[in-house]
């Protein structure tokens, strides 16, 4: 239940700052999407969020978003996080706004 609360917040605000560009002084890097899903919110299949497996240099990521990325499964993606956001570049250029799910402590497993 409270990861359900934390994905509802982040969706919302997601939805909120779409429009948002993302910060100028971002560190960029190479990475790939290692999972993706549709998780639908309510009964009626009117809301739903998309989750994603990204993986970077150092650690892996969940993230999610509003909208799906243009993006496909062992894709390289360009990244950059901040705070709790991963700002993910996608196949068309354009760059979408995540909010991160989970980030474990551990390096990633390459």
């Amino acid at each position: 239940m409270l990861r359900f609360g934390i994905l509802a917040f982040c969706v919302a605000v997601l939805a909120t700052f779409a429009a948002d560009a993302p910060p100028k002084s971002l560190a960029w890097q190479s990475g790939e999407i290692v999972s993706m899903r549709e998780d639908v919110s309510d009964r009626d299949g009117k809301w739903s969020s998309f989750v994603y497996g990204v993986r970077g240099k150092d650690h892996n990521y969940t993230v999610v978003s509003s909208t799906p990325l243009k993006a496909y499964l062992h894709t390289t993606i360009r990244f950059a996080v901040e705070k709790n956001l991963v700002y993910i570049q996608d196949l068309n250029g354009k760059v979408r706004k995540t909010c991160i799910l989970d980030q474990p402590a551990t390096p990633a497993q390459i």
